[in-house]
């Protein structure tokens, strides 16, 4: 079974974009669709976690209820200054995703990117 991480960068100006990854993720991981569903915070997106919209944050604790917590940036944390409040968000890993994002693509997972 192929194993797939969900990529979500978009922002505020395209909220129905990140709402439809998230719930797609969340989908994907409850139904056992995949072998493996991982979600990785990549940019803007992080900025609505940080300033805790309500939609994304009832989807990020779905997701980290069913497994793993989702991923968000580290360098994109610190240069949008917004790492303490990453840290405050209890099912929110924060690391460096481009390890991540390599380790899983020599595993051959699936990207699909929002």
């Amino acid at each position: 079974m192929k194993n797939i991480a969900v990529i979500v960068s978009s922002g505020k100006n395209e909220k129905e974009k990140v709402l439809t990854a998230l719930t797609f993720a969340n989908v994907a991981r409850k139904n056992k669709l995949f072998g493996d569903v991982r979600l990785i915070l990549f940019g803007p997106v992080e900025r609505m976690v940080a300033e805790g919209d309500k939609d994304v944050m009832k989807l990020l604790d779905d997701f980290a209820s069913l497994g793993d917590k989702p991923v968000a940036c580290q360098v994109v944390a610190n240069n949008f200054n917004i790492a303490n409040d990453l840290q405050r968000v209890q099912n929110l890993k924060i690391d460096m995703v481009g390890p991540i994002i390599k380790d899983l693509a020599e595993k051959d997972y699936e990207f699909l990117t929002f």
